[in-house]
């Protein structure tokens, strides 16, 4: 049987579709795309994985009906389980930035996608600053509107299920306000990570600058984000949240398509 704790995670393929019958701007589009490596980059949901200490569990139950052969399984899960997106209304309380996850257009979850790395960190609550996205973009590439920008903490290490997944949740490093601040300044659309927040394991120092910082202007949040390592700095991304009344997040599933 599979190992306790590993994660089945490490797929990607190739993009193949057959064009015939399109309209010549579908089939461009497709074409586009064709030969592009898909790299899924979305946490299996299954018993036991990491979740906030705050937020619900995962469970999966076998749903059985008299009389009706067909097979399926009762899902009960938080909103911010697994690999998953925070939409505005997750820390935005009133107003008209309350924006709730069914809310949000499509092109929302889209995008270019810039990959950064740092790390690997002790479980220290580090913190990755503004002058550090800075040098990256300097040696790399520039951060531009309405980009996806991804960080690589290089904790997917500790990602297991059952108790040896306590390590995921210990003093995980996140985003400094100042970070978060810069990040908003450049109008990105997404800020992604591979920890289960964005805000480090103390929330830097409580304050949870990331979270109150970003989804007021709209930027969301993804998190649990896996196999980054995969990914170039430049990439495409897509991430489709359920359509979920009045949500504050959704899980997603979450793909970087890269060139042959």
């Amino acid at each position: 049987g599979r190992k306790r704790g590993t994660s089945r995670n490490r797929g990607s393929a190739m993009v193949k579709i057959p064009t015939k019958g399109l309209t010549p701007s579908a089939a461009k589009l497709v074409e586009s795309l064709s030969g592009h490596r898909i790299v899924d980059l979305t946490r299996l949901l299954e018993a036991g994985i990491p979740t906030y200490p705050t937020h619900p569990k995962f469970f999966q139950m076998r749903w059985c009906s008299m009389g009706d052969p067909a097979e399926m399984n009762q899902l009960v899960l938080g909103e911010h389980t697994g690999t998953h997106l925070d939409a505005p209304s997750h820390f935005v309380r009133h107003g008209p930035k309350r924006k709730h996850i069914h809310e949000l257009p499509l092109e929302s979850f889209i995008g270019r996608c810039v990959k950064m790395q740092f790390g690997p960190f002790a479980k220290d609550n580090s913190q990755v600053t503004a002058d550090q996205i800075r040098a990256w973009e300097a040696d790399n590439a520039a951060i531009a509107a309405d980009d996806v920008v991804l960080i690589d903490f290089q904790w997917e290490q500790h990602w297991k299920t059952g108790t040896e997944g306590f390590g995921f949740l210990d003093s995980w490093p996140g985003l400094s306000a100042d970070a978060a601040g810069y990040l908003a300044e450049r109008r990105v659309k997404l800020v992604g990570t591979d920890c289960i927040s964005l805000d480090p394991g103390d929330g830097g120092g409580g304050k949870l600058a990331a979270h109150y910082t970003l989804l007021p202007e709209g930027i969301l949040i993804l998190e649990n984000v896996s196999n980054l390592a995969a990914l170039p700095a430049l990439s495409f991304f897509m991430a489709l949240p359920l359509k979920i009344d009045n949500g504050t997040g959704s899980p997603v599933r979450a793909v970087a398509f890269l060139p042959r």
